[in-house]
């Protein structure tokens, strides 16, 4: 039988895995957001001042290219932070079965 204080340590620590994870999440997708903001606001400015079709679409070009490296980025951010704590969740799991494995002996 497995001891409610054990069960409870892994769930506290699921839970706030889950909770840092998801703080990770969204930090990361407002900083996101912010730097998409300040690049949108420098492509308008640019914009603004260079009227010549030719440099305004090269800065286009740039600013899609700066925008999809940010998002590529968040995209192996938000992948090794699930990876990374999906492998604790079955490091403690593993662990838990283990410690309640060998109590039982």
């Amino acid at each position: 039988m497995a001891s409610g204080g054990n069960i409870i340590i892994a769930i506290t620590i699921i839970i706030t895995i889950t909770i840092i994870t998801i703080i990770i999440i969204i930090t990361t997708i407002i900083i996101t957001t912010i730097i998409i903001i300040i690049i949108i606001i420098i492509i308008i400015t640019i914009t603004i001042t260079i009227t010549i079709i030719i440099i305004i679409t090269i800065t286009i070009i740039i600013a899609t290219t700066i925008i999809t490296i940010i998002i590529i980025i968040i995209i192996i951010i938000t992948t090794t932070t699930t990876i990374i704590i999906i492998i604790i969740i079955i490091i403690i799991t593993t662990t838990i079965i283990i410690i309640e494995s060998s109590n039982q002996e």
